[in-house]
């Protein structure tokens, strides 16, 4: 089994014991598309779980409600069958190199270090859970992967006496040699409440500030010296931005997340690469001397000499850039010409021709 990236994306609206959601699904479903493309995540679609609870009937009952948790944690036994594959095969006992974690629903947290995403058959009373954090942190300190990304968009409101449902996967040590990475965000801090909104205002589809500010800096948060998404720039961008998506009413409200919680103990890295240069498109240039004569072709500022035959064939066949280019043949006179990048009327480039 290869070593796949992989990623693990909910979103729960519909909660029968607590007030419903309306952006949590839009959210997950955003994220999912930019995790699963090959400029974002590029985590190949069929190694990344999706769970929303419309993808579930409404139970008669909120105790019957799915998700529960039993249908998330599925996702980590599945990483750990990996693993188990991965070392028989004699790849080591990782799962992958990579994993994405995202969670948007509602959250609640016991502690100011822990958090967690209630599922939707969970009430006031009963605080059914995945402990987000505890199982980004045990897939981190076991080596299941090398990078370890958690994404939260949920309130980290306290409930008196709610406990978090710990991991069942075993406690691992990592392998001494392997280099592990993790980065972590949360849509509010210790005590806040997570905002959504239409978007646009007033009434489009709603989404979490979180995520939508994520999703943004995930494209756009790019080291200028190196054009990649670095975890540097990403965590201050989420930290400047999110509360410019707040109405201006709500950012005097002390319940409301003003910036995210940003856990990044280890020392920068690239999230997202720096997209490759863009291939400039080039144009046939079909070039008629009298055979026998060196011939060079110059760039418009007649300081690069960009290609040279000696003696030059009757015709001579480039590709150039559009521009302004030069022709010298010995014994004539120099020539200017043009490749203005016309095309065919079949979307071909349209060839240049120089005597």
């Amino acid at each position: 089994m290869p070593l796949a990236d992989r990623a693990l994306v909910v979103g729960i609206n519909r909660y029968q014991g607590i007030k419903k959601l309306c952006g949590a699904e839009n959210d997950a479903q955003n994220f999912f598309n930019w995790v699963t493309h090959p400029t974002g995540g590029g985590v190949d679609p069929g190694q990344a779980t999706k769970i929303l609870s419309s993808n579930f009937p409404a139970a008669a009952s909120v105790n019957d409600d799915l998700p529960a948790k039993e249908q998330i944690e599925r996702f980590f036994t599945e990483v750990d069958d990996a693993a188990d594959a991965n070392n028989v095969a004699g790849l080591g006992p990782k799962a992958g190199n990579r994993v994405w974690l995202f969670f948007s629903g509602h959250g609640f947290a016991p502690a100011l270090d822990t958090s967690g995403v209630l599922m939707a058959n969970a009430t006031l009373k009963r605080i059914h859970n995945i402990a987000a954090m505890l199982w980004a942190n045990r897939l981190y300190e076991g080596g299941w992967f090398d990078d370890v990304f958690l994404f939260q968009d949920a309130c980290r409101n306290r409930i008196p006496n709610g406990d978090l449902t710990p991991p069942f996967l075993r406690k691992r040590q990592a392998p001494r040699n392997q280099q592990r990475r993790r980065f972590y965000a949360f849509s509010a801090k210790d005590q806040k409440l997570s905002v959504e909104l239409p978007f646009p205002p007033p009434n489009g589809e709603k989404h979490g500030i979180f995520t939508r500010t994520l999703l943004q800096g995930l494209r756009d948060a790019r080291d200028p010296r190196t054009g990649a998404v670095t975890t540097t720039q990403l965590k201050a961008y989420l930290q400047a931005n999110m509360k410019n998506l707040l109405p201006e009413a709500d950012k005097e409200n002390d319940d409301f997340a003003q910036a995210p919680e940003v856990f990044d103990p280890d020392p920068p890295f690239d999230i997202v690469a720096a997209p490759a240069a863009p291939q400039v498109p080039q144009f046939p240039v079909r070039i008629f001397t009298a055979a026998g004569r060196a011939a060079r072709v110059m760039d418009g500022t007649l300081a690069n000499e960009l290609a040279s035959e000696n003696p030059a064939p009757a015709e001579w066949v480039l590709r150039l850039q559009r521009g302004l280019y030069k022709l010298l043949v010995e014994g004539a006179d120099a020539r200017l010409f043009e490749v203005a990048g016309a095309l065919e009327p079949d979307g071909s480039p349209r060839e240049i021709q120089v005597r």
